[in-house]
């Protein structure tokens, strides 16, 4: 069987061993992210891995192009700066340390600091367009969020997918990595294109329906780092 025709395996579905007598809610379950690697990004400063290449935050595995998304969901993050000579820095939290979130637009800090200001002031929190995915062939669910740089590509995909129509999961896409540069600094952008149709009653479609039933009415718990400069 080719390995990206695999079906994800959900959490609760695993066989476990012994240790694991207690029964775990899936609330408990970390979502891993899918992180894409820039030139400061620890892993490419530790020399495991490369700039561009695209990773499992938990595993540090490299993922497969090929995705379905699941569900969508948006929220807002303010994350303290890393250099604390930034005019934003908050020296009640660690440099990099998250200082707040929030998944409601009309939350009064999402208002104030999640908008762009009136003469074009960046925002102090980020907005995230969150994409709970599976990858054919890699055996866990993952977060795809777009931010920042890569925002055009999260708009693209949910543009996609509503003219399409059907169910999100009833669609497959390429995640695409390419490279641009702005004032001599060059980093990696997400970009997405589709690539076909799932057909209803086929393995893979199956899979992404369970793992829809599973997670979409569940609070997402997901793997969260301050981004370096470029992610």
């Amino acid at each position: 069987m080719a390995k990206e025709n695999l079906p994800v395996i959900l959490p609760g579905s695993i066989k476990k061993g012994r240790g694991f007598e207690e029964t775990t809610d899936k609330n408990d379950y970390i979502i891993p992210r899918v992180k894409m690697l820039q030139a400061l990004s620890p892993e490419v400063i530790e020399g495991t891995l490369k700039s561009g290449q695209v990773i499992n935050s938990l595993t540090l595995d490299i993922l497969p192009e090929i995705f379905i998304p699941i569900f969508k969901f948006t929220n807002w993050i303010r994350w303290n700066p890393r250099n604390k000579n930034d005019p934003n820095f908050d020296g009640n939290y660690a440099p990099g340390a998250l200082i707040w979130k929030s998944n409601n637009p009309e939350d009064e800090k999402v208002k104030e600091e999640g908008a762009w200001g009136d003469n074009g002031e960046v925002p102090l929190a980020t907005k995230y367009l969150n994409f709970f995915t599976i990858f054919p062939g890699h055996p866990m669910p993952l977060i795809l969020s777009f931010s920042k740089t890569s925002y055009k590509a999260g708009k693209k995909l949910i543009t996609l997918g509503s003219l399409f129509g059907g169910d999100m999961f009833g669609r497959k896409y390429k995640l695409k990595v390419k490279q641009e540069e702005t004032d001599g600094n060059k980093y990696f952008v997400f970009d997405i294109e589709p690539v076909g149709i799932i057909e209803i009653g086929t393995a893979e479609f199956t899979s992404a329906e369970n793992t829809y039933d599973s997670f979409s009415d569940k609070p997402i718990v997901m793997h969260e780092e301050a981004p370096v400069e470029g992610e």
